[in-house]
């Protein structure tokens, strides 16, 4: 049975990290897609399906593999390719050096005679790694609120890194049968947390990109008139009603308040707490609440439409989150 839940979750692994890659370079918008973004994440899905491809050599055939150089180079390149990627995704404009590839020296582990004293000392490596990124997800305590329900995620997959590391540890103390079994588990669960995550919230990568920028870089809003640009930012919205475009972006806004897109992604990140795209979301619903309870008899489509949406399952996507409710059962509570 563990021997098949295993099997099954190396499966998955692979098909997750096909899939990922895809969408992280195709679908998802507003993350770094520099060739040193795109060629960190590829390489850190690339390792960790090749440790399950190996992992699937002990479960079929019997082979530890622990033993294998092949296995232990990816075992060993994955945690300098976690910090390359979470770099890249979090920090974009952080300076690229010639001295960060000194973060590939754990790869000269895999020439120590003793190879369960190279695993243990890359897992102490891969720990670090772990606490620099918890680090700097702390730095944006101030964004929490922000981001509630997106920490459940992050703190199942913190736990089952700590879990992982542990166990990485303990290989010259245990059989390594269980490391084999824990450890393919372990890179199953994460892809599923990853996966949930960015189904449920598919902008999660660029929000936490965007309040990392505005935690860890200078201020743009030094020569800006804050309060004249909110008023500014009030006025386009409510009384010329750019929400209403469908294909709205910040760079139009930016342009039409005299920002640049920086200054008013920043500036919108500030004083409402929400990133652009939510925040014209939120005018959107709100212009919609207020149709709806005038025109009784206007259909939820054409409302979608008129508040600026491109699509019904937009519309009903977007006001479910920001109301908790369907356009529909907003309608019928205020009827009551």
């Amino acid at each position: 049975m563990t021997t098949t839940i295993s099997i099954l979750n190396i499966g998955f692994s692979i098909l997750s990290s096909a899939i990922l890659l895809i969408a992280y370079v195709f679908f998802l918008k507003n993350v770094n897609k520099t060739w040193y973004a795109v060629g960190s994440c590829a390489s850190l899905l690339i390792c960790l399906s090749a440790l399950q491809l190996w992992h699937l050599e002990y479960f079929l055939r019997g082979v530890d593999v622990l033993q294998a150089q092949g296995y232990r180079f990816w075992l060993f390149l994955a945690p300098p390719m976690f910090f390359f990627f979470s770099r890249a995704t979090l920090l974009p404009d952080a300076p690229a050096h010639p001295i960060l590839l000194l973060h590939f020296l754990p790869l000269l582990l895999n020439f120590l005679p003793h190879y369960e004293i190279a695993i243990v000392l890359i897992f102490i490596v891969g720990m670090g790694y772990s606490f620099w990124l918890s680090n700097l997800i702390y730095g944006l305590r101030a964004q929490r609120k922000r981001f509630v329900i997106e920490m459940f995620f992050f703190t199942l997959f913190s736990i089952t890194a700590l879990f992982v590391m542990v166990l990485g540890l303990s290989v010259p103390y245990t059989d390594h049968a269980y490391f084999y079994v824990f450890y393919t588990n372990s890179i199953g669960l994460s892809f599923a947390l990853i996966v949930a995550a960015l189904i449920v919230f598919p902008d999660l990568l660029a929000e936490l990109a965007e309040v990392a920028k505005l935690s860890y870089s200078a201020s743009t809003l030094k020569d800006v008139d804050i309060q004249a640009s909110v008023d500014k930012l009030d006025q386009l919205m409510k009384q010329a009603k750019l929400y209403q475009n469908e294909n709205l972006s910040l760079a139009t806004v930016a342009d039409a308040m005299g920002l640049t897109p920086h200054q008013l992604s920043e500036l919108v990140n500030r004083q409402f707490g929400v990133n652009f795209s939510r925040y014209i979301r939120e005018q959107r619903v709100a212009a919609a609440k207020i149709i709806l309870t005038n025109e009784p008899k206007s259909s939820v489509l054409s409302i979608g439409l008129e508040a600026g949406f491109g699509t019904q399952s937009n519309f009903y996507a977007a006001f479910k989150e920001i109301t908790g409710m369907s356009p529909g059962a907003f309608r019928k509570s205020i009827s009551k």
